[in-house]
């Protein structure tokens, strides 16, 4: 079994980011770390037809699981936490199409040890105050909200308020295994019915699931780190910090760059995110006792 493999969840939509991606591995990728790409079924046959890299290990998503879920941001998630299924590798850097490495990276950059990776767990205190600085309330940012409801499902009684991302995701295939046959099995739900109840608070984040999991179980030693990746998440994130951007710069903290697919304000995040803020608003308006219309 492979100590670390990575995952690249992709569409044929995003076909010219992905082979962005698949060039900057090849390009970094030091100790040659096995890379498997998951796929719609139906594009499937286009990403075979158009491989040129046979290192790469091509799965359709149904190889891995088969969603119930056919919303696609919420299936991708459940698609790429079921990684640990195949029992192809003891933990995985799990990475998005809208990603690019931009320095070498080997192994030890994400492994202690050949069976404990690190774990993505901080405060998150620079995205927090970035997203003030765009007018987006921190008190109501995407993950706070996912984590409260995350960790009353979970049983978790601590109350500090971590961050277990950005993307690319580091995961520990033991966690993963025991979360779903053991945890959700005791309750005699799936994953997608665990999804469903965060889902009715506010949209889930899997690696909120990981995170909050790992914190309860103690599965493996818990060495932090936070992401690998510099990740503007925001079109106003990037156009606030654009005079800062420099590659060169960059490569001497970062292992990559995200430029996320969500800047067209159309992802659920994004709308979640404004929903809050705009309802927060209202109550302020309230409170002074004037009532003035979110725009």
């Amino acid at each position: 079994m492979l100590d670390i493999a990575i995952l690249i969840k992709t569409y044929k939509n995003d076909y010219s980011k992905y082979i962005k991606l698949i060039n900057s591995i090849n390009t970094f990728n030091v100790d040659n770390i096995p890379v498997y790409v998951a796929i719609d079924d139906e594009d499937f046959d286009y990403f075979e037809a158009n491989n040129q890299n046979k290192s790469l290990i091509l799965l359709k998503d149904s190889d891995i699981y088969n969603c119930s879920i056919k919303d696609p941001w919420r299936y991708q998630q459940v698609i790429k936490s079921k990684f640990y299924r195949l029992n192809i590798c003891k933990n995985y850097l799990c990475i998005d199409s809208d990603s690019e490495f931009i320095a070498p990276f080997k192994k030890s950059d994400f492994l202690f040890d050949s069976d404990t990776p690190y774990t993505i767990i901080h405060e998150s205190k620079s995205f927090l105050e970035m997203t003030n600085q765009i007018e987006l309330d921190s008190d109501t940012v995407f993950f706070k909200n996912a984590l409260q409801t995350t960790r009353k499902l979970i049983g978790n009684k601590h109350t500090k308020v971590w961050d277990y991302g950005p993307s690319p995701y580091l995961w520990s295939c033991l966690v993963w295994k025991d979360f779903n046959e053991n945890f959700l099995a005791s309750k005699n739900m799936t994953f997608e019915d665990f999804m469903n109840e965060i889902d009715l608070e506010t949209p889930p984040s899997e690696t909120v699931i990981y995170g909050e999991y790992l914190l309860k179980t103690n599965l493996i030693p818990i060495y932090p780190i936070e992401g690998f990746f510099k990740v503007y998440h925001f079109k106003k994130q990037f156009l606030l910090e654009k005079k800062f951007y420099n590659i060169e710069k960059l490569k001497k903290v970062y292992l990559g760059v995200i430029f996320q697919s969500n800047w067209d304000n159309k992802s659920v995040i994004i709308k979640y995110l404004k929903r809050k803020t705009r309802k927060v608003k209202l109550i302020f308006s309230k409170i002074k006792g004037v009532l003035v219309p979110s725009k």
